[in-house]
């Protein structure tokens, strides 16, 4: 979180032309903001995420109205004492102010019209540092003098041992009233999780209040406990008028704000929070690319220099748009041209996207056959896997990924119509990746298991008996009110 400028020329996308065809719909009209949407001088919209070291920091960011101008909170280690709270620290933050209506972009003022009435409010920040790795705190963060949250509890990250976690792709539309019934679900499977991962377009319009409101309405306390790994995606990246004008795509200026994530000195200042690393423990590296950004060559460069300095042993990166497209008329060929080379010079264990509202599983590496693996397993290079936990579906890439034969990718699950979370559960040599519905029924899973040379194998896991699920099963997502 870092108060800065959007520069106009920095940010402009051309890599793919379908990038917005399926924005979506902004209301021209400005219905009331309901309760829950208002600032005040309570804290509200409080998420976790972790910018630094994980074993010995991680981050909270949290809303008021533009009166409060001092960010305060609280910790202590927890206990099984009723009064745990007896001696915690108080920590300050950083305070960034916020005109949802006025976007300062090279030194002009564009408008985010879809505002319009919203009063400024207030960003609040804290990095609680110096904490011991794999134990449990308690924190509370403050609005106006007296006014507190409730506590939290947050496990900081263990340096070795088993790590589990949730990735789900694209929330986007109807993320109150559809998507929280999701993300809820992926908690009740897997409140144990040490973060959530969401592969780029959490909502519609990014830079759009309501749809913020709707997010951290839907998810709750989760994100208060179990710190987010958000991805920038299309959606995340908008256009702002002035006088009859529209901006290039730029990310929204909501982003930075509401979210601490790391910084990288090696990146350019319209990547900053955008493209990230996290060295999660000895075993686990994330890498966060963010691929509506048009500096995609800065990224690729930055990711191959990491992944050459990184000697954990299992390297994940997330991005928005999938280098094998599973969605109807969305390739995206000069993304996989960059991008793909660093991946297999690297081979990157796990590769976790978003955008085409669809279901694709596949691998480059070697199978007995082509959709179903027997027990025996196979040699693996890279797993790529699109997913999508919001109502809105597409149809499946009707030639699947034959047009990608030339790779060496193998797709081995697929599906439509359907919301899906993934746990991913990572030990010692071994990785374990389980999809499921909103029901918690297991659609698709695989374990692999990678030796000391870093030679991979994959093997079914407890393996599903759904069968394959397609569009024709229910009606397509159709937008009702507020998303």
């Amino acid at each position: 979180m870092k108060s800065f400028v959007i520069s106009l020329c920095c940010l402009t996308v051309c890599l793919a032309p379908q990038a917005y065809a399926h924005e979506g719909h902004d209301h021209d009209s400005h219905p009331p903001t309901p309760p829950w949407q208002d600032a005040s001088g309570w804290p509200d919209r409080i998420v976790t995420t972790i910018p630094e070291t994980p074993q010995s920091s991680f981050a909270v960011t949290w809303r008021t109205d533009d009166e409060v101008t001092s960010s305060i909170a609280q910790i202590v280690e927890a206990t099984d004492a009723a009064r745990f709270d007896v001696g915690a620290e108080i920590v300050l933050g950083e305070t960034e102010s916020l005109n949802l209506v006025d976007v300062p972009i090279a030194k002009e003022i564009w408008k985010a019209e879809w505002n319009d009435g919203l009063a400024p409010v207030n960003y609040h920040s804290v990095v609680f540092r110096g904490l011991e790795p794999d134990t449990t705190y308690a924190y509370r963060v403050r609005g106006s003098e007296g006014n507190w949250s409730e506590w939290f509890q947050i496990q900081t990250a263990p340096e070795d041992g088993p790590v589990k976690f949730i990735y789900v792709g694209d929330a986007q539309n109807g993320v109150l009233s559809h998507w929280s019934r999701l993300i809820r679900a992926a908690y009740a499977a897997a409140p144990d999780s040490r973060f959530i991962l969401h592969a780029g377009d959490l909502v519609n319009n990014g830079a759009r209040d309501i749809e913020w409101a709707s997010w951290f309405k839907a998810v709750g306390f989760i994100h208060g406990m179990i710190p987010a790994i958000p991805v920038a995606g299309n959606h995340e990246y908008r256009r702002y008028t002035r006088n009859g004008e529209e901006s290039d795509s730029l990310l929204s200026m909501m982003w930075r704000p509401q979210f601490t994530l790391p910084e990288e000195p090696e990146l350019p200042d319209d990547l900053q929070e955008a493209a990230y690393d996290i060295r999660y423990s000895d075993d686990i590296h994330i890498f966060i690319l963010s691929t509506q950004n048009q500096n995609l060559q800065a990224q690729a460069d930055w990711l191959d220099r990491e992944l050459g300095r990184s000697d954990a042993k299992w390297k994940i990166v997330s991005m928005h748009h999938p280098i094998f497209s599973s969605g109807s008329d969305r390739d995206s060929p000069d993304r996989r041209k960059i991008l793909l080379p660093v991946f297999e010079k690297h081979a990157v264990d796990l590769v976790l996207q978003g955008h085409d509202h669809t279901y694709a599983r596949g691998m480059i590496g070697q199978t007995p056959e082509r959709i179903s693996y027997s027990d025996a397993g196979g040699d693996i290079e890279t797993m790529f896997v699109n997913s999508v936990s919001g109502p809105k579906q597409y149809d499946f890439k009707e030639n699947g990924w034959d047009d990608y034969a030339n790779t060496g990718v193998q797709l081995q699950r697929k599906a439509e119509n359907t919301q899906f979370f993934q746990i991913i559960t990572i030990e010692d040599d071994t990785l374990t990746y389980e999809a499921r519905t909103a029901l918690n029924n297991l659609y698709d899973d695989f374990v692999m298991t990678k030796d000391e040379s870093g030679h991979k194998t994959i093997t079914r896991g407890a393996q599903s008996t759904m069968d394959e699920r397609m569009f024709e099963t229910s009606e397509p997502y159709i937008r009702e009110g507020i998303d």
